[in-house]
């Protein structure tokens, strides 16, 4: 993908923490083979398990990413509703510690953002002003970025099983961003005749489950230049999800954190390529 096998490097991440509580769902037979053949640290395997899953019609002609991603929704259900809870992520990442105790476990969805700052990434107050309304010329609104479900961890509860209940049947009738589905049914509040879903939403903290555009852009100081860093100052992992040049940029992040080549991502620009 864009310059490298993104799965062999994500892989390479998850066998150096040896996280066993892992599944890779293959749909060809390429990957599944890699995934089978796969061998980084002694004694760890990649499990995966090969499926045939359709489209649903109403993804068809959409990017490629977006149709296989409509697909999760289904399954995180069908999980939940076997008692499992499932941490949901995308190849695009570099795990750096494990992430299963970095959860807090107190919400129907715990998942990462795209925020790129703490209020963004938080939530914060924002507020208009009407000048012609007088003393009632103020006004005052919660805003925040969407979360990331390409790394969300979600627990077998009623209210996210209906979550994902939602999206899957909202993707199966008609095209559309499933990411952009998924905060729709999680944050648009009950009005008229719409009942929203309810869940109780937590999100990661965007300094430890880290986006590209925080390492790379916003927080850049606190990364860059590269220096030594303590393993409790490791981040649980850098999500490459705002650049084009993936695999690069996830090479460089494990060359700094885990090769201990400090410098290694400092020659990469804030933006994307």
């Amino acid at each position: 993908w864009n310059g490298g096998n993104v799965l062999e490097t994500f892989l390479k991440s998850v066998s150096r923490l040896r996280l066993t509580n892992v599944l890779v769902i293959t749909l060809d037979d390429a990957t599944e083979s890699f995934c089978r053949g796969f061998a980084f640290e002694p004694a760890w395997s990649a499990n995966s398990l090969r499926l045939e899953l359709p489209v649903p019609t109403a993804q068809q002609g959409s990017r490629g990413a977006n149709m296989i991603s409509t697909l999760k929704y289904g399954l995180l259900r069908q999980a939940l509703l076997m008692g499992f809870s499932i941490l949901v992520v995308d190849l695009d990442l570099v795990w750096l510690k494990d992430p299963f105790n970095h959860l807090h476990r107190d919400a129907d969805v715990e998942a990462s953002t795209d925020g790129f700052t703490a209020g963004w990434a938080g939530g914060q107050i924002g507020s208009v002003h009407e000048p012609k309304m007088g003393w009632g010329a103020g006004g005052l609104y919660v805003q925040h970025f969407t979360l990331n479900v390409g790394c969300a961890f979600f627990r077998p509860t009623p209210r996210a099983i209906d979550l994902l209940r939602r999206v899957a049947t909202r993707l199966a009738m008609a095209s559309a961003w499933d990411q952009q589905v998924f905060n729709q049914e999680a944050f648009m509040l009950s009005h008229g005749a719409y009942n929203g879903s309810k869940v109780a939403v937590r999100v990661m903290d965007y300094m430890q489950w880290v986006n590209s555009k925080v390492f790379f852009f916003s927080e850049r100081r606190a990364f860059f230049p590269g220096k030594p860093t303590p393993p409790e100052k490791l981040p649980v992992m850098v999500h490459m999800n705002y650049h084009p040049d993936k695999h690069k940029r996830m090479l460089c992040v494990w060359a700094r954190y885990v090769e201990a080549r400090h410098d290694a991502c400092d020659g990469f620009p804030p933006g994307g390529t």
